[in-house]
């Protein structure tokens, strides 16, 4: 890897690279720079010249007496030209540059998303029809944007819709299956009761599968439910565990509950107790017999930290990056022992950041999982839709390709594609890969922390240590010369 990087700016308090007054006012100085050099030559040149033909028709006499007067009026006309010219410089150098910035400023609407940005130039001159161009463009992905959200809004409605559907005659085929298990049409001999049985976990499994359905329609379509009330969070996690332990001594598995004193907070108990089943069940699934579990809650910061540790078979990398995406499971082989419909964690996602959370893993293959998530001390109650059924993983890939184009500039196009190409693409590969940059001092020690911060986010950590202050500097001033 060769990388060569100079710093725009070496001091992190400055206030760094600026596109719209490295370009704006350079032009605003030349142009008034180059009205101001024109209106004093020209009127030192006429006087010169006036001077010369004035002295030769003078008398010597006559010329000394008038000499001074001539100097003074001589400054003054030139003073008065040059303020003119930089006033009159500076107007017309401000038309030139006024549609300019006002179609960076555009350009900067548009990257954010806000399509709806229109710019009104009547230069009649290549940049109103620039101007005109970014208008249409604008339109066009303004359109774009609205089908878009119509085709999202529909499958939402159909995948709701169509799961309500399902599930309305489920309710009593069930009721008829049971009846029948239980002979009340009639005594069953062995193989109509191992049919009939088989039938029945069938029905519970597609019943399952429909009720996951509608709580992702629910999660995409900002109908999630929440009931908030003042709770003590040792008492749902008792609760929690209590449950499970049913489950976790099919396979002697131990769960062992630690907490910290935690505050009493406004939240919802079932939420918070459905995202702690999952994980736990997980864990038991990838557990071996007579293993344990340790569930750990403590407050942090603005919210209470959950955390579900087993010491089972693990993750591979490629496996923590694909964990929360929807029908992905870790093992095919649990997926046809234990059933599923390989979307627990994804609700489990759905719920956390429905709440502004954060929910990530840290595995080793091996040596067990340990899974994460956070609740805030102050309920969210305005609860926004969250896609959850498009795969995660290329939109982890493009974020990181996004920061590393970021901070390292056209050249972490091809840093990217190498680490992707060597399958490690994983955060543990990413952070040794920033410590190889600080370490060559290609990133200095403050952009290496923000970098892998950034990466850290995408993974679903908290923010580290740089404060928000420092963030946004080196957020202004990340991108790099590449040499």
């Amino acid at each position: 890897m060769h990388i060569k990087v100079k710093e725009r700016s070496s001091n992190l308090d400055d206030e760094g690279f600026d596109f719209k007054k490295l370009i704006l006012s350079k032009i605003n100085r030349k142009l008034t720079l180059l009205f101001i050099i024109v209106s004093l030559i020209a009127p030192i040149l006429g006087i010169y010249y006036f001077y010369i033909i004035t002295s030769s028709t003078l008398s010597k006499a006559l010329l000394n007496d008038l000499d001074v007067l001539f100097q003074t009026a001589a400054i003054a006309i030139i003073v008065l030209i040059a303020v003119d010219a930089g006033i009159i410089g500076y107007l017309v150098s401000r038309s030139i540059t006024k549609p300019i910035k006002q179609l960076y400023m555009a350009a900067k609407e548009v990257e954010k998303g806000n399509y709806d940005i229109r710019v009104n130039i009547n230069t009649n001159d290549e940049i109103a029809e620039l101007g005109n161009a970014l208008n249409r463009t604008t339109a066009a992905l303004g359109k774009m944007q609205n089908e878009k959200r119509e085709i999202d809004r529909a499958k939402t409605e159909f995948l709701s819709i169509t799961s309500h559907e399902l599930r309305t005659p489920m309710t009593p085929m069930k009721a008829q299956l049971q009846m029948l298990e239980e002979g009340y049409f009639g005594k069953l001999n062995k193989d109509q009761k191992e049919s009939l049985s088989i039938i029945i976990r069938n029905a519970d499994r597609l019943d399952k599968i429909v009720v996951d359905f509608l709580e992702i329609s629910r999660i995409e379509a900002a109908r999630l439910k929440f009931e908030f009330t003042r709770i003590d969070l040792r008492t749902t996690l008792k609760d929690t565990v209590k449950f499970m332990e049913g489950f976790a001594k099919e396979k002697n598995i131990e769960l062992i509950l630690k907490s910290d004193k935690l505050p009493i907070i406004e939240a919802d108990p079932d939420r918070i107790s459905q995202v702690l089943r999952n994980l736990i069940s997980n864990a038991i699934k990838f557990s071996n017999d007579t293993s344990k579990i340790e569930i750990y809650a403590k407050a942090k910061d603005d919210h209470i930290l959950f955390s579900v540790k087993d010491y089972g078979s693990g993750m591979t990398n490629d496996d923590q990056i694909r964990v929360f995406e929807p029908f992905y499971q870790v093992d095919n082989s649990l997926r046809r022992k234990y059933g599923g419909t390989g979307l627990g964690l994804t609700i489990c996602r759905g719920i956390v950041e429905a709440q502004k959370g954060k929910i990530w893993v840290d595995s080793q293959l091996g040596a067990g999982s340990t899974f994460y998530f956070t609740v805030p001390l102050v309920p969210v109650r305005k609860i926004e839709p969250i896609k959850v059924l498009f795969s995660q993983r290329s939109i982890i890939e493009n974020k990181i390709q996004d920061e590393f184009k970021a901070v390292l500039g056209p050249l972490g196009v091809g840093e990217f594609n190498e680490l992707k190409n060597q399958n490690s693409l994983n955060k543990d590969d990413l952070f040794g890969y920033i410590d190889s940059l600080t370490k060559n001092f290609i990133l200095d020690n403050d952009y290496g922390l923000y970098f892998k911060n950034k990466i850290g986010e995408i993974f679903g950590e908290k923010r580290g240590s740089i404060n928000n202050e420092k963030d946004i500097l080196i957020q202004n001033n990340r991108k790099k010369v590449i040499g």
